[in-house]
């Protein structure tokens, strides 16, 4: 049987999560009223897409070398395509924030002071608005870096899960 790459799995699957992940996301922007409002199917499609397309390449890996996967391997895979993705969604937000959506940076931090000022009804709306301030200017740079840590967080809780199951040396 030939062997397969890791890096081939890696790029392919972590440039087809990236793309999905933009599919659902421009999506959400043209369909709905509300861009910015969660909606548990939504999530819960994000999740089951993510875990199929990080787990898959671990998969077909073990499958095209002989069955055996080494936990080092399968987190290698996860880490690779969710690090891929992650990259590719933030260059995608950038874009957004900055040229399809100029307003982003303000609707977000309007929904955030809304959900602040509900579970911290003592702050005045002056108080919460000056802090608002003072985050508006590294809110967005935060943001794309919490897209690329957020994307290998879960590909490493998923593909170690994956590698402990799939595990074969």
């Amino acid at each position: 049987m030939e062997k397969t790459s890791s890096k081939s799995l890696i790029i392919s699957y972590g440039f087809l999560l990236g793309l999905v992940s933009i599919l659902m996301s421009v999506l959400k922007y043209v369909l709905s009223s509300n861009y910015l409002e969660k909606n548990f199917f939504e999530t819960l499609a994000g999740i089951l897409i993510t875990v199929a397309l990080v787990v898959l390449p671990i998969y077909y890996y073990r499958k095209n070398n002989n069955g055996l996967l080494s936990l080092s391997q399968s987190i290698k895979i996860g880490l690779g395509v969710s690090a891929i993705a992650g990259i590719i969604g933030a260059i995608y937000f950038f874009a957004f924030a900055n040229y399809i959506e100029p307003n982003f940076a303000d609707n977000l931090m309007n929904v955030q002071m809304k959900e602040a000022m509900a579970s911290n009804p003592n702050v005045s709306e002056a108080q919460m608005q000056e802090g608002m301030e003072m985050a508006k200017g590294f809110m967005m740079p935060m943001f794309y870096a919490m897209v690329i840590l957020s994307n290998l967080f879960f590909g490493l809780i998923i593909s170690l899960i994956a590698g402990l199951v799939l595990r074969k040396e």
